[in-house]
């Protein structure tokens, strides 16, 4: 780092002050220099990087227009279309990219040049201006004669007003060039610091991107491994038949007609191939064209895209008989009553085949017409089965997977708020967080991917696969539902909010301030407050959540009349307050049903047999976020346990009350797939014990959850943990002697030893077993519940 330049010497404006001055200034134009250049330098690959943007999207362009090509090929139209997608995707990040390039490079080096390192070189002549004056000054002191009295006071009054001008303009120079040096490191640093931010989430961009597209191409991968298999066959085959030409065409033709299944031709067509025909008119020439026998009708066609001509439509009126005189070899003659027709073959035994053939479809012209006359039921109705076979059973693979992912799409977006992004109100969002329960834009789902998985977990509408259980966890909460705990308080008119117009800063801003730093959530009364006098008496509840008795109204909890329907949040001073407050009860207490998911829980509340709507009453003491959670675990309420989150709670917190029950366990004991799912998507260890030993999955087991279970294992529960008692969850299982769970536990055992084969010996396990089962099982535990349900009894609090 440069020292700073003397105050002093630059008083005494001594050679030493000189000295430094000019390094101090040739440094700044050297400096200059290189900001320049580095400027230029970072214009160009902004051009260049925009110019690619450019070709690039002609590029992605061409994909699209390949698709097009593939028209008929849906599996090809989709690959190139979801890698296009993909590809646009990087385009956007890169864009980002270079905007932030030239925002922290081009533009703030080039302020830093054309304001400070400019106002610098102004100072700079106007100190050289003064310096001269100054020395002008000096000369004509020192030249003023002795005897002129009045010249010489003239001359020491300019020298002392040019000697003060000199001092105050050499100090505001020097006071320039000081913190010029001081400042130019904070700018280089600071640009440059921007930029390696803006690769950073560009590049992370990019890995979350095909992160999510790696299963997709490892699937393809595959797929195309079996093409090229199936091709290689293919293309030896047909070597093989272009070998037989050089044996001879007829045995050629005969092996490749024997080598080519009967159902390759028309079953209505008898023979075919190429025959000579003499014309009937003109020159009376001979032309080549494709004959064949198909209908009871000899008809032909030109090798060209052509139509078909009748040569003869009734063969039973024709016969057939070789002709010997003439010049040309290998001719016989169709005749019918009305004409003749001179046709030629290739070779003598093609001549005799297809003389037979036509003398067969006479014969056979006369079969089928006796047929018809002797059984024309029968034959209608073969012809009524024969157009019912025909009819399609059932639409193609992928027109149901694009109709099912449509159908997701309008159910994510149909739900409260989700047509809009939840954060800066951008339309049509095609991203949403998981763990949150949102849709977003691009723009700010790149932001959340910065916040890091632990505060959100980003997933595309539109090019992602969703599970059952997540598509229950969105249904549940919701842009509105999300919103509504997330912007509550300390939002006014000086809140500068995301709008889909805004720069990144701002969007970045109010993503923090909103979920990391949580400004705007409504806080929980302190101990001190929940333990005042007037507080002391309350108690409070949790409004359970019911999906399939939309009729059913919610009970009161004591008393009707003293039930509040506030959140909980809210606390006056006005002394007026409730005996009991409900959380969760002013949310819509019938979450949105997506039809492929209207069986929800592990049993339908007809059959669930706690009918109460809200969970026990809790002394207003134990009013803190981790009891909040814990209780609106065992009411499935998620908009309430988002509630508690947004407040603190541990999402892993062991209730002592509750012999050292976590939120996952209570969730588990209450049935509730998405419950489950949503507080491990938040970070619920599934391997967390109670005070009795027993995890997750153990409670999974003893209540027959199957489909908790099968979730438990798939977020990689450890099923070889015991209890106190020393029993793990198979064992419990076989004492309860149920099936299904014991099949479950066998399998994911199995798989993990198929897994530790792989890695020992380097054998390639194959799990499409596993993932084809718990497939079904998590389709059977979102579509049809109650066939899984083998225990309806839920445990006591005591022993939960």
């Amino acid at each position: 780092m440069r020292e700073s330049i003397d105050f002093g010497e630059c008083l005494k404006d001594s050679p030493n002050f000189r000295s430094a001055l000019e390094e101090s200034e040739y440094d700044i134009e050297y400096l200059e220099s290189k900001l320049e250049k580095l400027a230029k330098l970072c214009n160009n690959m902004v051009e260049s990087g925009k110019m690619f943007n450019q070709q690039n999207g002609m590029f992605i362009n061409g994909i699209h227009d390949l698709a097009k090509y593939f028209v008929q090929d849906k599996e090809v139209v989709s690959t190139l279309s979801r890698f296009a997608q993909a590809m646009e995707e990087m385009q956007r990040y890169n864009t980002i990219l270079l905007d932030q390039a030239h925002r922290s490079i081009c533009k703030n080096l080039s302020n830093f040049v054309k304001q400070d390192i400019k106002k610098v070189k102004e100072t700079r002549k106007h100190f050289e201006k003064i310096s001269d004056d100054t020395d002008n000054a000096l000369i004509k002191n020192v030249q003023a004669p002795r005897n002129k009295v009045t010249e010489c006071e003239e001359a020491h009054n300019v020298l002392t007003a040019m000697s003060s001008c000199f001092a105050h303009t050499s100090l505001d120079y020097v006071f320039q060039l000081n913190i010029l040096h001081s400042k130019k490191r904070i700018e280089v640093l600071q640009s440059m610091l921007g930029y390696m931010h803006a690769q950073n989430a560009f590049f992370h961009q990019g890995y979350d991107l095909f992160v999510d597209q790696e299963q997709y191409m490892k699937t393809l991968a595959t797929q195309l491994e079996e093409l090229n298999g199936k091709f290689s066959s293919e293309k030896k085959e047909m070597e093989e038949r272009h070998n037989l030409v050089n044996i001879g065409k007829r045995d050629s033709e005969s092996s490749l007609s024997s080598s080519v299944p009967n159902d390759s031709k028309p079953s209505d067509i008898k023979m075919e191939g190429y025959l000579f025909k003499k014309t009937s008119k003109g020159f009376k020439s001979w032309v080549r064209r494709w004959f064949m026998i198909q209908n009871n009708q000899l008809v032909y066609r030109k090798r060209s895209k052509d139509n078909i001509t009748v040569m003869e439509e009734d063969l039973r009126l024709c016969t057939v008989k070789p002709v010997y005189e003439g010049d040309r070899r290998f001719c016989f003659e169709v005749v019918s009553p009305a004409r003749s027709h001179m046709l030629q073959a290739d070779c003598d035994e093609e001549c005799q085949d297809w003389m037979v053939a036509i003398q067969s479809g006479v014969s056979a012209a006369y079969d089928a017409r006796r047929a018809s006359k002797i059984l024309p039921s029968e034959v209608e109705l073969s012809s009524r089965t024969n157009s019912v076979s025909i009819e399609p059973a059932s639409k193609p693979a992928d027109v149901q997977a694009k109709s099912a992912k449509q159908s997701r799409v309008e159910f994510i977006l149909s739900i409260a708020g989700n047509d809009v992004c939840c954060d800066c109100g951008q339309s049509q969002p095609r991203w949403a967080s998981i763990n949150l329960g949102i849709t977003m834009c691009i723009e700010c789902s790149g932001i959340h991917r910065s916040l890091g998985v632990h505060v959100s977990k980003v997933r595309s509408v539109t090019l992602d696969t969703w599970e059952p259980e997540l598509l229950k966890v969105m249904s549940e909460l919701g842009n509105s539902v999300v919103n509504g705990i997330y912007e509550v308080c300390n939002i006014d008119d000086s809140t500068v909010r995301a709008t889909p117009e805004c720069n990144r800063d701002v969007r970045e801003g109010w993503i923090k301030a909103k979920y990391t730093e949580k400004k705007f959530v409504r806080k929980l009364p302190g101990l001190d407050e929940r333990r005042s006098s007037r507080l002391i008496n309350r108690r409070w509840s949790v409004c359970k959540r019911h999906r399939k008795s939309p009729k059913r109204q919610l009970k009161s909890v004591e008393d009707k009349d003293s039930e509040s329907k506030d959140s909980g949040l809210s606390m006056d001073g006005s002394g007026s307050l409730p005996d009991v407050i409900l959380f969760g009860a002013n949310v819509n207490s019938e979450s949105k049903i997506n039809p492929e998911l209207d069986s929800s829980e592990t049993s339908s509340d007809e059959s669930d047999p706690d009918q109460t709507s809200s969970t026990s009453l809790e002394e207003f003491e134990k009013l803190d976020p981790n009891w909040l959670l814990f209780k609106a675990a065992e009411a499935k309420n998620l908009p309430v346990m988002l509630q508690a989150m947004s407040q603190g709670a541990d999402i892993n917190w062991s209730n002592p009350d509750k012999i050292g029950s976590s939120p996952l366990i209570k969730a588990i004991g209450s049935g509730s797939l998405a419950a489950s799912e949503f507080l491990m998507l938040n970070g619920a260890k599934v391997d967390r014990k109670d005070d009795s030993g027993k995890t997750a999955l153990h409670h999974a087991t003893i209540l027959g959850h199957t489909g908790q279970v099968c979730q438990l294992l798939k977020k990689g529960a450890n099923q070889h943990a015991v209890d106190s008692s020393g029993l793990d969850a198979i064992g419990i299982a076989m004492q309860d002697a149920n099936a299904d769970i014991v099949t479950l536990l066998r399998l994911a055992k199995l798989n993990e030893e198929m897994k530790e084969t792989e890695g020992l010996y380097g054998i390639p396990g194959d799990n499409d077993t596993f993932t084809d089962v718990f497939r079904d099982f998590t389709n059977m535990a979102s579509d049809n519940p109650e066939k899984l349900v083998r225990n309806q009894s839920l445990p006591n609090d005591s022993n939960s």
